[in-house]
């Protein structure tokens, strides 16, 4: 997946970008850990306390500040889940909303 301006997961309403007032210092603060390329890279569990069926935000901007990559992965990082479809996932679908408003108030992401 490359990095892109805007990202919309399947199943969300939602349209999200970099904010263009992000600061490198609030991604550290908000636990977003620095690739070898220079990237922004943030690995958040949505349900951690079932960890057999763990599904996991990757977040990850790019090292210009201007471009991300949005997903929603099984534990393993290895295959996407869809938290939008039926009621299975209706913990992880509040979780997720929770983070990303987050983001946003802390002007990493905006809403579109």
């Amino acid at each position: 997946m490359a990095f892109v301006d805007q990202v919309h997961l399947d199943g969300d309403t939602a349209t999200y970008r970099v904010n263009p007032a992000v600061k490198k210092y609030t991604l550290s603060d908000l636990n977003f850990k620095k690739t070898k390329l220079g990237n922004y890279e943030l690995t958040q569990s949505l349900n951690p306390m079932n960890a057999k069926a763990n599904v996991q935000l990757k977040l990850s901007i790019s090292a210009d500040l201007h471009q991300l990559k949005l997903a929603i992965l099984t534990g393993s990082g290895l295959k996407t889940v869809d938290i939008f479809k039926g009621d299975q996932f209706a913990e992880e679908r509040e979780q997720y909303q929770f983070l990303m408003q987050n983001l946003i108030i802390r002007q990493v992401l905006t809403k579109n």
